[in-house]
Parts: structure tokens; sequence; C-alpha cells
């Protein structure tokens, strides 16, 4: 593969993926290119001499009347031969274009291809690192390649044949030391893919100015905080002058003056905690950094948390990068986030001393070198995965509580940031991590603090607060531990200690320290299992309420084995934190090699040392109290005793979380839907507050016309759901939403069980609908972030989606038009929880469900609602399958929170043309209609 090698690069459109089960080729495109110049190109519509399914045909664009007279294969074999002979063979995931071709070629008698072959998707895995999408349309859009036809071969070969070209620039560009990596590692890639690595390397690269190299990695130089160039000047304190700032960029509106104008007076004045609900559209986020990028600087800090990293995310990357462009001046901002959303350099480089163990790890490691010449951060969440499950993720990761050490510990990215801190004028963290990690920031005065989507804060504090008794996790550890001190398959603590007595010695007293736990926890696993499950086989994953007389059982049971394994894990600790000061003081002692096994034992360490003070933690006054949480055991697998587990789940956080509000100045929560029936006490009781008087609440309301943007709709013949069998219920669902999504409008079907989305999927993806419609369901085609990131890259998608996609993820315009609300969003009653929940309130003498049943709900109905309308030019349609919100006191009272708009009630046969004449355009009110 030279400048002298021809590349054809090949792409088919077939009627199915299986060449066995009888599919065949409709139309075979080819781009011939030598040295970046395209030499010629082939395009053939082929006769399958079968039926082209209706997916195939929606899909490419060709029907089975256009291969009428198109030449059967036999007929262009000798052609398609003949065009390949002395080429290497490209194609955009070569595994299903190459085998394809070679087994029709097989079939009429010709020879199956021999060639060397290369895979575009696995080079711009490599080489786009942080590509969302690695889909060819995706990448050629981002790389401005021109594509015309999208999923025709012709135009697929010749963009794939310019992506080729412009992925080996890339490469080239690369230091070389990376470049070298790369050839060196890539044998384990698709076919000829690492032998193309190989052969493009350029070895005299050198590396670029930013660029310095640190062991084994080429990274970027470090860049500091800009810090404040000159004062931030007089706020605007008249609509006047905020207009002057924002014009011509943003439109100030009413709404968002008064809310920054509160904001401004309470950080300058009496600094009291503040609660505001800022309608969608109002522009919340600049209606409280703008206020504060007047009052704080490095040493009054602000510190924003928002209810995700996906949220943080468009913080730090859109809203302060644009408000700074505003002012004309830097606000220093760090993103705090968990440790294990980082890339330890140590760990990695330990990863890369051993072979790999498959292709898809190799895979992860090259993109992972790549990707560490462009970032600054060193944060994993820079790649867009779809899933972090892979194993190699969990043994590069920072482990939290664990600071770097080593060669790579003045490059170490999660220290870095800590450090940054005390430069940042704002730093943007999650309500995980503060809730976790707010005693950490280590600031010389108490900060600022604002509460984005202040709804969920409650929730995702609540595991903060909460405790752990993780016996597979501690067996696991431990059986780990054993295997590093004894293992034959690679080399070991025993092997690098084979001629020290004294370490031989201290290692086997350790092996019978660990197999003594391990057989204790595994014994107290069974004991728990016995008494508890009382020889019942649950299946599936379990979690089971204990009552208050199981918990006193429970603390005794595990009160002397847990005393016993907290003493012989702090052993534990010793012995292993010996060996490991060992090598890093005497690294030149060992073999290159060992740094991989020091770093393993290092990192299960720490995982240990994290379960040991979970252990520590744990407090069986509160667990016997009561105290706002609940006990349960729960079984990863209901058969799998040794997945058991004991957790200690906090639901009342109002006493924690006001210890932690305590470090913050005048905290500011703000939500788009904070309130329930007008009232933010349901939000005050959750954190802790009484009822906050008026001048410290504010509700602001959306500036977008819902009456014309909007239509709500209730199906009347809906059935409610506790009157039918799943069965039935999931064919009304499948049935109903099909009609709905029948169009050519994006839609989500929200739903409040997994299990039900499940179920609806099995029967949609069977239904016409799926040949004109694609279909993605959360768990089902791939997790929530996944098909969140399909979604909005699709033209024509309908998403089956639950808890996740109620709120938080923005879809304007034709991103997505109809909402369909399959049942009101109350929490199921059974999960222990919250059936914990209503019992202490009603030990308290309250009406559980009035006091958080129905607002929870309420404000879940709210959110569901406010997917649909994300900007003053949108335009949608709001469908409701649950009767119970017209014919329950509850429901009318939850329809009401509506903004401005009540839903019509109306069967499903009428309803659905009137939804696709809202779609279409038509203003159904003034057309004469029922709405």
């Amino acid at each position: 593969m030279t400048s002298a090698t021809t590349y054809a690069v090949i792409d088919l459109e077939t009627t199915g993926t299986s060449v066995d089960a009888g599919d065949r080729i409709i139309q075979f495109g080819c781009a011939l290119m030598r040295d970046g110049q395209i030499l010629t190109t082939v395009s053939q519509l082929v006769n399958p001499d079968q039926p082209v399914p209706p997916a195939i045909q929606t899909l490419t664009g060709i029907a089975s009347g256009d291969l009428v007279a198109a030449p059967y294969f036999e007929d262009i074999g000798y052609m398609v031969e003949d065009l390949l002979a002395d080429t290497v063979v490209v194609a955009h995931n070569v595994n299903f274009d190459y085998p394809f071709l070679s087994a029709e070629l097989t079939r009429i008698g010709l020879r199956p291809l021999v060639n060397p072959a290369i895979d575009t998707v696995e080079l711009a895995q490599i080489l786009l690192p942080t590509q969302a999408s690695f889909r060819l349309s995706d990448l050629t859009e981002a790389l401005h390649i021109p594509h015309a036809d999208p999923h025709h071969a012709d135009s697929d070969a010749l963009a794939t044949a310019k992506l080729l070209w412009q992925l080996q620039a890339r490469l080239q560009a690369l230091p070389a030391h990376t470049q070298q990596q790369l050839a060196a590692m890539g044998s384990a890639l698709t076919r000829q893919t690492g032998d193309w690595l190989r052969q493009h390397a350029v070895v005299t690269q050198p590396l670029a100015e930013g660029l310095q190299q640190v062991g084994a990695f080429c990274l970027r130089r470090p860049t500091p905080l800009t810090t404040t160039l000159h004062g931030p000047g007089a706020y605007p304190l008249t609509d006047k002058a905020k207009k002057r700032l924002l014009t011509p960029t943003y439109k100030l509106r009413r709404a968002q003056a008064k809310m920054m104008d509160a904001v401004y007076a309470n950080a300058t004045g009496a600094q009291l905690p503040l609660m505001i609900e800022a309608g969608t559209g109002l522009g919340k986020t600049f209606g409280y950094l703008l206020p504060y990028a007047y009052v704080c600087d490095e040493n009054q800090k602000l510190v924003v948390a928002t209810a995700t990293t996906v949220l943080q995310e468009q913080l730090v990357t859109g809203a302060l990068p644009a408000l700074e462009a505003l002012l004309g001046r830097p606000l220093p901002t760090v993103r705090l986030k968990s440790a294990r959303h980082y890339l330890d350099l140590g760990k990695f480089a330990a990863e890369l001393r051993d072979p790999a163990p498959n292709r898809l790890t190799r895979l992860l490691q090259l993109r992972l070198l790549v990707w560490l010449t462009q970032t600054t951060t060193g944060d994993l969440d820079e790649l867009h995965l779809t899933n972090y499950k892979a194993p190699l993720f969990a043994r590069v990761r920072h482990t939290p509580g664990q600071p770097a050490t080593g060669p790579y510990a003045a490059s170490d990215f999660y220290q870095r940031l800590l450090t940054q801190v005390k430069d940042a004028t704002v730093v943007v963290t999650n309500h995980a991590y503060l809730a976790r990690h707010f005693a950490d920031l280590q600031l010389s005065q108490p900060p600022f603090l604002v509460v984005d989507e202040a709804q969920h804060f409650a929730d995702n504090a609540a595991p903060a607060f909460s405790h752990r008794i993780d016996l597979r996790g501690l067996r696991l550890a431990l059986s780990h531990l054993k295997e590093l001190i004894n293992r034959t398959s690679a080399r070991s603590l025993s092997q690098i200690y084979a001629d020290n007595g004294l370490v031989q010695y201290q290692l086997s007293s350790t092996t019978t320290t660990l197999d003594a736990l391990i057989t204790r926890i595994s014994a107290l696993q069974a004991t728990l299992y016995a008494h508890l499950f009382h020889g019942e086989l649950p299946t599936g994953h379990v979690e089971k309420m204990l009552m208050p007389e199981q918990v006193d059982w429970l603390l005794t049971a595990v009160e002397a084995p847990l005393t016993m394994m907290t003493a012989r894990l702090d052993a534990l600790a010793a012995v292993f934190d010996t060996l490991t000061a060992d090598f890093a003081a005497h690294a030149d002692r060992f073999l290159v090699g060992d740094a991989a096994v020091f770093d393993a034992v290092s990192s299960t360490m720490s995982g240990l040392n994290a379960r040991r003070a979970a252990l520590a933690a744990l407090d069986p006054t509160a667990m016997r109290q009561g105290a706002g949480g609940v006990t349960c055991a729960t079984l990863t697998q209901g058969h799998d005793v040794t997945s058991l587990a004991i957790t200690w789940d906090r639901f009342d956080v109002a006493q924690p979380l006001q210890a932690a509000l305590a470090h913050f100045l005048a905290p500011l929560f703000v939500g788009a839907t904070l309130t329930v029936d007008r009232s933010f006490d349901f939000l005050a009781r959750q954190l802790g507050y009484a009822p906050l008087p008026e001048p410290q609440t504010l509700r602001l309301r959306s500036p977008f016309h819902y009456k014309q943007q909007a239509a709500v709709f209730l199906a009347e013949d809906a059935p409610n759901a506790n009157d039918l069998t799943e069965t039935e219920y999931a064919d009304y669902l499948a049935t109903t939403i099909a009609a709905l999504a029948d169009n050519d409008h994006q839609t989500i079907a929200l739903f409040t069980s997994l299990r039900t989305i499940q179920a609806v999927y099995a029967r949609l993806v069977n239904s016409p609908l799926s040949q004109r419609k694609e279909l993605l369901a959360q768990g089902v085609t791939g997790s929530a972030e996944k098909i969140a990131k399909r979604f909005a890259l699709a033209d024509n998608a309908l998403l089956l989606g639950a808890a996740s996609f109620f709120e938080g993820i923005d879809y304007p315009a034709k991103q997505l038009e109809q909402v369909i609300l399959t049942r009101l969003p109350f929490d199921a009653p059974d999960e222990p929880v919250t059936k914990a929940r209503y019992i202490a309130l009603r030990q308290a003498g309250q009406d559980a469900f009035k006091v958080d049943a129905l607002p929870r709900a309420t404000l879940r109905f709210r959110q569901s609602f406010g997917r649909l309308i994300r900007t003053e030019h949108d335009r949608g349609v709001f469908v409701c399958l649950d009767p119970r919100l017209t014919r329950t006191p509850f429901g009318r009272k939850m329809a009401k929170s509506l903004p401005n708009l009540k839903p019509v009630t109306l069967p499903l046969a009428e309803l659905q043309p009137l939804a696709l004449a809202w779609l279409e355009g038509h203003d159904i009110r003034k057309e004469g209609t029922h709405a």
C-alpha cells in the first residue's frame, strides 16, 4: 500500500444483510483511486430476481421496478472480478461488503475475493476519536466531503474514497511517536487495516507546537486558565442597558431582565436562599450567569450545579463562551466531575504493556492514543461513546480518592483540574458531585451557588447519603488480589518476589487471609439469603424492602463478620501499601512489565479501601430508626446467592442537604418546573427549608405563545391500564402509537416502564410502521444516551423512552414535533424507596398521595409537555393516552398545570387526523374543528 497502490473503494446496496439467507445485491458501486486521485467510478444496478423489501426501498430509493431491466449479477460478475484485480479493497464496514461480494462471486462460479482490504469505519474511529457518529453520511458532513446521494452505492463509494484520503492526512499529521504506536499496535484490526497504518505512518513527523511527549504519550501542553483582563464594570441596571449589551446577538425578554435583577439584588444584598421558576425559552441560564459575572471573581467564586454531566457540557461549551463574547472578557471556568470520568495516564501506560485481549480493546487503545494528542482535559466523555462499559475503561479510569503517583503524576488530568479551581471564577459541577464532594472544594471563602434543574437536586443527592454493603464487590476484589499474588497466566507478585523469603512469607500469609475473608463473605451471603428469602428462588434483579424486625436481625447477623472483615482489610492494606511503596522507591530493580502488576494492585486496593470505608460509614442507629431511609436486600440475579448485597437508601435528604448548603452563599434554585399549584412549598420541603416568604420566590412565565404553537389531545377511548392485562395493554399502545406516529414527523413516546417499552417495541418492529420509520427503544436498541444522539441525527424516527426522556434534552424545530404520553408519570408504589417514603409520611399523619405522589407526578407531567416546544418557532402535538387526565380529580388538577392549554378530548379515530393537520401547519381551531 504505497503511492502506486490502486484502491478499489466499494459499496453495495442489498435486499438484506444475510447472503446465506438468500439476500442479493441490488446496486454495486466502486471508485478506483490512486495517490488520492479518482481514476474511474462504476455504478451498476443489479436485478436480484426477488422483490426489494419496502424498508430497503425507503432507505435506498431503489424500487423493484427500477431493477426489472437491470442485469443479473451473473451478467456483471466478470466485470467486477476484472475491476478489482490487483487492488486493495476499501469499504465503510468492510466486513459486510467484502464477504457479501465474495460470496456472490462464488455463487456464480467465480473465485472468492483474496484482495487485501481495509475498513474506513475503524480508521475513522481511531483518527477521529471525538466524532459522535461514524455513519458515512455523518462523517462526510463533519469533514465537508461532498456526498450527494447517501445509501446509493456509487455516491457512497466515491465519498468513502475521499474519506480515506482525508484519514491518511489525519494520520500523517500526528506526532511521529503516536504514528509509530498506531503502526506497531494495529495488527489486531480488521483484515489489512493495520497494514495500512504501518505503511502510511511518517516516522519523521516532528512534535507540533503545543504538544509534548510524556512517557509513552504525546499530550497537549496544559494551558493555564485565562485570568480576568479587566474589571467587570457596572452591572446594567436598566432594561435599556441590558438591551445594549445583548443586542444584536440576543433578544432581551422582560421576564429575563426581571430574573437578572432579582439575582443581582440578592447576591449584593441580603444573600438569602432564592427560588426562581423560569419558563422554557425565557433564557434562564443567562438570567443567572450575567448578574453573577458582575459579582464574582477568582476570590468570590460561583459554583453552578446542573442535573447531569450532559448539561454541564452544554453550559461550559455553550452558554459561558457566549457570555464571555458579550462581556468582552473571560470568565475562567472549571468543570468538575467525579474522578472516574477522567483517564489515568499511569493506568493506561500499564495497560499498553500487555497484549490486548481482543480487537475491540485494541481499537479503543488506539483511539485513546490519538485522543491524547487533542484533549486538554482527559475527560473520557469527550469520546462521545454510547456506553463506557468496555472492560478497558474500568482499568484506565481515575480511581476516586487515589491521587496519581509515578512518572505521570505531574501530567495527571484530574489533579490539574483540582488545582485550577483556585484560579477559576466559575466552577461547573453536577448535583451528585456537589453532594459528595462539597467539602473538598477547599475555597478560601464561601462561594455563591446556583442549583440548576433544582427539582432533581434532592433525588440526585440522595445516593451520597446512602450506604451499601457490597458483599459481591468485596469478594471479587479479594479474589482479584489473590490472583495477582499467585496467577500463572501472567506475571504475579509471587514471581516478582521469588528471591525474597520475607515477602514470600507475607504473601503466603496474605493468601490465607484472603481465603478466610472470601469464605466468610460467602457464608454471610448464604446466611442472609436463607433468612431473608426463606428458600425462595426469585428471578432477575430483586430488591426486597426489609421490615424493622428484619433490619434488627440483619444488623445483629452482620455485626461480628463486618468487625472481622474491617480489621483484616486494614491488615491487607498495610501489606499491599508496603509492596507498592517498595516498587515506587526502587522501580529500577524491577522488570518493565512489573509496573502493570503494581498498578493492578493499587487499583484493586483503592476499590477495596472504598468498600471498607463504606462499611465503616454504616450507621446501625439510623438503619434501625428508619431516619428517612429504607434497608433492602438486593440480588443482581435472583437465583445467585453470591450477588447478594445490602443497601440503605436515603429518601429524606433535607437534613444532610442543609448541612451541605451551609457552605455556600445565597443558594439559588432555578428550573422550568419547580412549582406545584403555583407554590414552591414541595421543593422547599425536599431541600430542608420552611416555606420561603414571597420575596425569596419568583415565577416567570415562558415567552412562548403556546396556543399558537401546541395542540394537546386526550384519546377519550383510551383504556385504563389497570383494567387490562400486560399483553392487552401492550397491544393497545402499539396499535395507537403506530397510528399516531405514521407520518413524516419525529415522535417521542414516553413510558413509565422499561418493560412496557420492550413489549411495545416487539410489536412495532414487526409492523408496517417499521418499514417507514426508524424505531428507537430505550434498553432495546441502545442506552438512553445512544438513542438520544441517534434521534437528534434522524429525520423520521419514533423513540420509545422512559424517565430520562421526560426532560433535559432539547430537540428544537423538526427534531421533535409530537410527544405521546402513554401513562401519567406516577412513581411505582411498590418500589421500595417509594413505599418507604409513603409509609414515613403516613406515620407523620400526612396524606402521602397529596403531599408526595401527586406533586412528583405533576412535575413530571409538566416536564413531559416541556419536551415539545423549545423555541418560539417550534410547533407540535402533545397526546395523552391515560383517561385519568380528565376522568379523575387529580388528573384534572394535573391538566391545569399545562401552560394556558386545555386538552381536547376525542376518540382516537377523530384525534389522529386533527393531530396530523396541526403537524402539517393547519390551524385546526380556525378551520372549524372540535379543537
